[in-house]
């Protein structure tokens, strides 16, 4: 190309494009916009070294542009951000990140794919469940709603029973239930406790043999549940998938909003939902606010393993975990202007660097210049366990059922103060406001029968 210019347009993206000052004549680029005539750009990167490479071959002069954004082209032909450059031939050829998008692909030429790249979300990790809670986490939400309505369909059914067999075989009322006669019965049969259960009537020991076997039942589960959820740790529910992002409206934030671009077109719900809940933060903001646990960040899982993701502290990525799966996938490009002569050979370039594995190599050398092997090694085990599930039964296991009791106390105690307080002041507080009805009564007779002064 006889040292011919090569127009690059990139925003800093890592691992896939770096930039930095060098003093002229050291770097490997020099500046258009914005214009820096005292130094020279040095650029590197996973997607950078390609045009690197193809000036070093092609004999080509690479001068960057660095854009402030991603940018779009619209429809209506407004042009903007790194998207917008080659659009406008300000350049020839942008690379950073940049996927197959169907309305850039209107306005732009793609170059051949170089790498495979994935969009998914670092989450909060579950956090234990409070030990108050284990009594209650045998059932789930639905089944203690069936187990309370098995309950009070039987306690209003050993009622009936009862007054039913009172009648029948004509007994005193000494042996009818009353309504807390019927609620201790059926607790009873469900802490598999021996009650009493008359037989004098067909009906009757069918009642009770179905109550006996369905609380034998539901007192077994319980236990089993019970027993399993004391001994293996219990986690708040995680995210784990797109549907559960979607289902829980958790916001998820990246540096810009081209990451909806590949979702724009979809029409499942779950999509619909995550375009909605999507927010653009600077990555400031993101290394900032990356302890929230309300908050999902966009990483890139990259092709060849490694995992693009914004700056942030370790201690902040250690508190999260990567879904099980991508949001969507995409084919990463270099957009050029549709009429740049050398597309074709650089993607000879590009296609040859990948069957030879070349990509592969300045892959981990990317992530291992301006990531960190550490941050890979928190984000790839993110979702392992420590593998000791088990755990011996200690005080805190017990705290819920010690917390029933304290209430079951505490509100038996409130009532008997109540009732001792009736039987003593009940009587002085009838007799009162009998008085006060009374005489309420009498100025109200008085008054209806007081003359009112008029002659006929």
């Amino acid at each position: 190309m006889n040292k011919r210019r090569l127009r690059l347009g990139t925003v800093p993206y890592l691992p896939n494009a770096f930039i930095e000052d060098k003093p002229l004549g050291e770097g490997n680029a020099r500046y258009i916009l914005p214009p820096k005539p005292n130094v020279s750009a040095m650029i590197s990167g996973t997607e950078l070294w390609l045009v690197v490479l193809f000036c070093e071959i092609a004999n080509c002069t690479t001068e960057i542009m660095i854009a402030s954004e991603w940018g779009n082209v619209l429809d209506n032909g407004t042009k903007f951000g790194l998207l917008g450059a080659p659009a406008k031939r300000e350049v020839d050829i942008t690379l950073a990140g940049l996927y197959t998008w169907y309305s850039s692909f209107q306005h732009l030429a793609f170059s051949a794919v170089h790498s495979r790249s994935g969009c998914t979300c670092i989450v909060a990790k579950p956090r234990i469940i409070a030990n108050w809670r284990t009594p209650f986490l045998s059932f789930t939400g639905s089944l203690w709603g069936a187990v309370l309505a098995a309950f009070v369909a039987g306690a209003f059914a050993v009622l009936v029973m009862s007054r039913s067999r009172q009648r029948i075989l004509q007994l005193g009322e000494a042996t009818r239930y009353t309504f807390s006669d019927s609620v201790l019965i059926m607790i009873g049969f469900f802490m598999e406790q021996g009650v009493p259960m008359p037989n004098e009537l067909i009906a009757s020991c069918l009642l009770f043999a179905t109550l006996m076997f369905a609380g034998f039942m539901i007192g077994s589960s319980y236990n089993g549940g019970l027993a399993s959820t004391m001994i293996v740790p219990q986690y708040e529910k995680s995210i784990n998938t797109v549907h559960d992002l979607a289902e829980t409206r958790t916001t998820w934030v990246g540096v810009t909003v081209n990451w909806l671009f590949s979702i724009q077109l979809a029409y499942q719900p779950d999509m619909l939902t995550l375009l909605t809940t999507f927010r653009e933060w600077e990555e400031g903001e993101i290394s900032r606010r990356a302890h929230e646990r309300t908050v999902a960040i966009i990483v890139e899982r990259m092709e060849y393993g490694h995992v693009a993701h914004p700056q942030m502290e370790l201690d902040a990525m250690k508190g999260r975990k990567m879904m099980a799966e991508d949001i969507y996938w995409e084919s990463v490009v270099g957009m050029c202007s549709k009429t740049w002569p050398a597309r074709a050979r650089f993607d000879r370039l590009v296609l040859d660097l990948k069957a030879f594995g070349i990509l592969a190599h300045w892959e981990l050398i990317g992530v291992a210049r301006y990531l960190s092997f550490k941050s890979q090694q928190i984000l790839r085990y993110s979702r392992k366990t420590s593998g000791d599930e088990f755990t011996p039964l200690r005080m805190a296991n017990i705290t819920g059922a010690l917390l029933i009791l304290l209430a079951g106390l505490s509100l038996s105690l409130v009532v008997f103060v109540t009732e001792l307080a009736w039987y003593w002041c009940g009587p002085r507080i009838k007799r009162c406001v009998a008085a006060c009805l009374i005489k309420c009564s009498v100025r109200f007779i008085r008054k209806r029968a007081r003359p009112t002064g008029r002659e006929v």
